[in-house]
């Protein structure tokens, strides 16, 4: 098993053309490197015209005979916005939706021993018909394969998916229960309990032979703090490790644990996955928000991962920076990503940090036809698929910011939430009053404020359940002179 980044030698051209999936292309191309935009754009002052286009992306991959009888995935973290993937003149794949990742089996596409070409057309214009694009934006959308790429190199019994669920016992005291709040810092330092996490286990090819085996191990002290196995006799399999002397996941002391995966063929590990996990108990309650016991007061920004001349193209440090920006120099304990899943290095670090995360799918305003909508469900799904194992993240989005009511769209998103992740609630941000309410927070854009009333209105004037939690989501950045 093996990871191979693709993000080198790359070549770019600002028109696709079919000539491009031909071994002896001669168009003319710039040498390009991961992450990128199709148009580097000026500080500000500049038309969102100059990077709509369909431009093509084109590399080779060197296929060792070595890799026969494995499995090869191949994953895009972010192309903006519909991705056409060719792999030696054949179309392998097609995504569309510019805020999630995709990955490709090529296992049967790659012929081994052989320079492959992989071809990449990028669609960013406006007109296509995939969110958050119809109609408005009042944001930049950009262009371009703007995250990393890789290759996985894996035995043909592999490690799919898992979903690690941290769970703190319902009968658990936590250190925020405990009177004298004021010592909530202490506490937390001090404290630790028993915890377990419930694991949901995707195997490709699963066969009894192997034995798959989980466990949730400290880096910080080298310790592992519970394990177990079960032969992977099936594709999906549930275990549950139990863990003891866990301490608490917060935003003043965010501790971090990984859990990992592995599956084993006699001693030999075959395949491995490992992801970073919190212990918390997030709430959201008609009184308020409650971290670990005790009443939160979230303080927080909206983020968009547009940066000046590069569009969405930020390597990792930026997305790093970004954060430490967020928790140090403006001193909030959230942030929203919006409008649309922003980059895992970003998240990472909101993990290591404890900043609250409100993360939501693409979109803004506009609610498209049929087809419009299927597409948007695809993309809630690639979200919390993509992003549940994060600690940071409490919350999910499931409406279109700022969309009108729209039952049966909004039953389908909340319920599809739901579905694939039941440890968080959801909320979907709107500006105007008593919307119909399907999700578990009503999450609430609220510009009220003019100088001479009450700083927010009352939520009982607002939500249309007063017995279900109240966020504002935003609050009157649109009223001062900041944007030129």
């Amino acid at each position: 098993m093996a990871r191979i980044y693709l993000n080198d030698g790359w070549g770019f051209t600002e028109e696709f053309r079919e000539e491009l999936n031909f071994s002896n292309c001669n168009v003319p191309m710039k040498e390009v490197r991961l992450p990128h935009t199709v148009k580097e754009t000026p500080f500000n002052y500049f038309s969102e015209k100059s990077y709509q286009m369909i431009s093509g992306y084109r590399r080779f991959i060197d296929a060792s005979n070595l890799w026969k009888d494995k499995t090869i995935l191949l994953t895009f973290e972010g192309v903006a916005h519909v991705a056409e993937v060719y792999l030696n003149g054949e179309l392998i794949a097609e995504h569309k939706c510019g805020y999630t990742g995709f990955t490709i089996d090529i296992t049967k596409n790659l012929m081994l021993g052989w320079k492959n070409v992989l071809v990449v057309k990028c669609n960013s214009m406006e007109d296509v018909n995939v969110p958050p694009f119809g109609y408005v934006i009042d944001y930049m959308t950009y262009g371009g394969i703007y995250r990393d790429v890789y290759l996985d190199i894996k035995e043909k019994t592999c490690i799919e998916d898992v979903f690690a669920k941290p769970m703190i016992p319902a009968e658990t005291v936590l250190p925020g229960e405990i009177r004298s709040a004021a010592k909530m810092n202490l506490r937390l330092r001090t404290y630790n309990t028993e915890a377990y996490v419930e694991a949901d286990i995707k195997i490709k090819n699963p066969d009894e032979k192997y034995v798959v085996s989980a466990k949730v191990y400290d880096d910080e002290y080298g310790l592992t703090l519970g394990e177990t196995a079960e032969y992977a006799k099936s594709e999906n399999i549930s275990l549950k490790v139990n863990a003891y002397d866990i301490r608490l996941w917060d935003v003043t002391f965010p501790k971090l644990y990984s859990f990992i995966v592995k599956i084993y063929e006699g001693d030999t590990v075959i395949d491995e996955f490992s992801t970073r996990i919190g212990f918390r108990r997030s709430e959201f309650k008609k009184e308020g928000y409650f971290l670990n016991g005790r009443k939160l007061k979230i303080r927080g920004l909206n983020h968009h991962q547009c940066y000046p001349y590069v569009g969405y193209a930020a390597p990792k440090s930026l997305q790093v920076n970004d954060a430490d920006i967020l928790k140090y120099e403006l001193g909030v304990n959230a942030v929203r990503t919006s409008h649309y899943p922003q980059s895992h290095y970003f998240i990472d670090r909101c993990d290591e940090l404890g900043l609250l995360v409100f993360t939501e799918m693409p979109g803004w305003q506009h609610i498209g036809d049929d087809e419009w909508k299927a597409q948007a469900v695809e993309n809630l799904k690639e979200m919390v698929t993509q992003y549940r194992n994060h600690p940071s993240i409490i919350i999910w989005g499931v409406r279109i910011n700022e969309s009108v009511d729209d039952d049966e769209f909004y039953q389908k998103t909340n319920e599809m939430a739901h579905l694939l992740d039941p440890t968080r609630p959801t909320g979907g941000v709107r500006n105007f009053k008593k919307s119909h309410l399907f999700e578990d927070v009503y999450t609430y854009n609220d510009f009220s404020h003019i100088g001479t009333n009450m700083g927010v209105e009352k939520k009982s004037a607002v939500t249309s359940d007063n017995d279900k939690p109240y966020l504002v989501t935003e609050y009157n950045g649109h009223m001062y002179p900041t944007k030129s």
